[in-house]
């Protein structure tokens, strides 16, 4: 079995549901701000055709990124206080990584800051911003995976809910960690892949929807 059984350890309460709700909130603007800086002002800045252009796509896109990044730091620590009931070894590596993710996601935005002061040289800097990116989510496919397993065993999902999140976000961990090896091995195996990424999407999508309207109805006491 991928996620073998195990006694239910969160202990449900009006406060434990309030936090989730909170990260779900938190959980959206990280996958709004992070498309929205990537598929819309990113893409633009690299295909304008003016530095004007190229400079106040790139703004907004750094703006969106640091709110994506302060959201990611939120919904860590929160993860953290949540799950660390469930298995605290599991629930302390997932936040590291999840903060590493951010962190490194925080340096390679340096790069784009460069940008705007030299415009002319926005295609490489966005390129290894791009490197950059993918380094980070190596340390988010580690969170991922780990998630997985502390949702499984957090007794707080449906039956049919378990069946599906945590092998969505398994999936999702394997994506990010092939793709992301790829991209930063060059090969060209990455592009391919590339539409694969709409598991993930669908995934904490999923998770976000989870997190902000379940009842988390199956939750039970922990019985230690």
């Amino acid at each position: 079995m991928l996620f073998p059984k195990e006694s239910p350890m969160l202990t449900p309460s009006p406060a434990l549901f309030a936090r989730l709700r909170r990260a779900g909130m938190a959980y959206w603007v990280i996958i709004l701000a992070g498309l929205s800086s990537e598929m819309m002002f990113r893409a633009t800045a690299l295909s304008a055709t003016s530095l004007s252009q190229t400079v106040s796509a790139l703004r907004i896109s750094a703006l969106l990124d640091s709110v994506m990044i302060g959201a990611d730091i939120y919904v860590a620590l929160t993860f953290y206080a949540v799950f660390r009931a469930v298995d605290p070894q599991k629930a302390l590596f997932a936040m590291v990584f999840r903060l590493t993710q951010g962190a490194v996601i925080a340096g390679s935005l340096m790069l784009q800051l460069a940008a705007l002061h030299a415009p002319d040289q926005a295609a490489w800097l966005m390129a290894a911003q791009a490197d950059g990116y993918d380094l980070g989510l190596l340390f988010f496919a580690l969170n991922t995976a780990l998630m997985a397993q502390l949702l499984c065993h957090s007794g707080l999902l449906s039956p049919m809910t378990k069946r599906v999140l945590p092998p969505l976000l398994m999936a999702s961990a394997l994506i990010y960690g092939i793709n992301s090896t790829l991209a930063l091995l060059g090969s060209n195996f990455a592009e391919t892949l590339a539409p694969s990424y709409a598991i993930p999407l669908v995934s904490e999508s999923f998770f976000a929807l989870w997190l902000l309207f379940s009842r988390h109805s199956q939750a039970v006491v922990s019985p230690h």
